[in-house]
């Protein structure tokens, strides 16, 4: 057995090793520091695992941008479960009329509409009296994610029942003749008003710039006429469409559950950082807790209990308005992301990988934001970077960080 003279003299000998090993990183943590602190002009940072803790003004509120998604992706897989799927119902009354109602689907594409339109000709469905869009399951008010109301798709708006992500594919040709821009989408009467304000070439525009018809916003009209084509596509003859609420007591003939799940549609969120698909999961996450109708307010309370609860963050460490990082008025300090990484672990390879790092970017005008995971052996170390200001050097401060993790490691 060790003698209690020779368990002090180990003692001390271990936290020798352990000074000298602090004191021998110091220079690569001061350098870095230093060398970032220099570039930043309004922002922070923060990494920490392991022997890694370096920081700056990370308990600083910024604008996140797209760095925001890491959180939306973590409340919807905490609070709607990995398998979820989106549905989207359809009804026939005794008077052939057709009634589809929707619930926020994010992947109602084409493809999707078109395989549909089969399913119910395979029901035996020949002829319809009318088509009827109920998107009674949103209640949104005219209020958007984005601030600018831009023809971008990235701004286009949310809704219950959406098809293309609200984003209208159109091809014209020197000559003023108008396609669609993409193989798998039908020209429908939409394209021709929307072609009006664009020169010949290939455009996807956000359906919200183009003008209502009554009831009928541009986001229905797509929908309506999308629907009313590739439905007689499938051999079903229709007249038209129009916007009305399901009757009440009838019950769905067919119930479309979305192919992917909600771990799968995630990944597609974050690889393609899909700012509509990031706040149908946001409004999702509100309808889960507090019912029907969706609203932003009922998720931003959804957003502020896991914030306050799980994350122990309060308003002055995190604010959030909506789920895509769209709006300005959302804030966050480097610190309340790094929490979020940590618990955004288990889900960390459903971010994108750049160059070993598992990344995810956030970029506006004056806004340059970097999260994610840094490989140090068998663990990863979170970091986030934030920085609001007009010079981008997100990417220098980066690679600093990153040497300085892995010089760490190496020692």
């Amino acid at each position: 057995m060790m003698h209690s003279a020779q368990k002090k003299i180990s003692g001390k000998r271990l936290c020798c090793c352990l000074l000298g090993l602090m004191l021998l990183l110091e220079p690569f943590r001061a350098g870095a520091t230093s060398e970032i602190e220099r570039i930043i002009d309004n922002g922070g940072y923060i990494v920490h695992g392991g022997t890694t803790f370096l920081k700056f003004k990370e308990q600083n509120l910024f604008i996140p941008a797209s760095t925001l998604k890491i959180l939306t992706c973590l409340v919807g897989l905490k609070n709607l479960g990995r398998e979820y799927r989106f549905e989207t119902h359809f009804f026939l009354d005794k008077k052939n009329n057709l009634y589809i109602k929707g619930y926020g689907d994010p992947l109602l594409t084409s493809e999707v509409v078109r395989e549909i339109g089969h399913t119910l000709a395979g029901m035996g469905i020949r002829s319809l009296a009318a088509v009827y869009l109920d998107t009674s399951s949103f209640a949104l008010k005219g209020e958007t994610a984005a601030e600018e109301n831009s023809d971008n798709p990235y701004d286009a708006p949310n809704g219950a029942l959406v098809v293309n992500f609200n984003a209208l594919p159109i091809k014209i040709a020197r000559d003023q003749t108008i396609t669609s821009g993409e193989p798998q989408t039908p020209v429908i009467p939409l394209m021709a008003q929307a072609a009006k304000q664009l020169a010949p070439g290939m455009h996807r525009i956000n359906v919200n710039t183009l003008l209502s018809e009554g009831q009928r916003t541009p986001a229905l009209r797509y929908t309506g006429e999308l629907f009313v084509v590739l439905l007689r596509e499938a051999g079903i003859t229709v007249p038209g469409y129009n916007i009305k609420p399901v009757p009440p007591n009838l019950q769905p003939i067919y119930i479309h559950r979305g192919e992917k799940s909600l771990e799968e549609i995630i990944r597609v969120c974050l690889k393609n950082s899909n700012n509509f698909i990031a706040n149908q999961i946001f409004l999702a996450c509100g309808v889960k807790t507090y019912g029907l109708p969706a609203t932003w307010e009922k998720s931003r309370q959804v957003f502020a209990a896991f914030t306050q609860k799980t994350l122990q963050l309060g308003p002055d460490k995190i604010i959030v308005k909506e789920g895509s990082g769209l709006s300005r008025q959302n804030r966050m300090s480097p610190a309340a992301l790094l929490a979020i990484l940590d618990l955004f672990k288990p889900y960390s390879t459903l971010l994108k990988r750049q160059n070993d790092i598992l990344l995810k970017s956030g970029t506006m005008k004056d806004i340059y934001c970097y999260a994610g995971y840094f490989p140090k052996g068998d663990d990863l170390i979170p970091f986030a970077i934030l920085l609001n200001q007009p010079n981008n050097n997100r990417s220098r401060v980066l690679e600093i960080l990153h040497a300085a993790v892995s010089q760490q490691g190496s020692h």
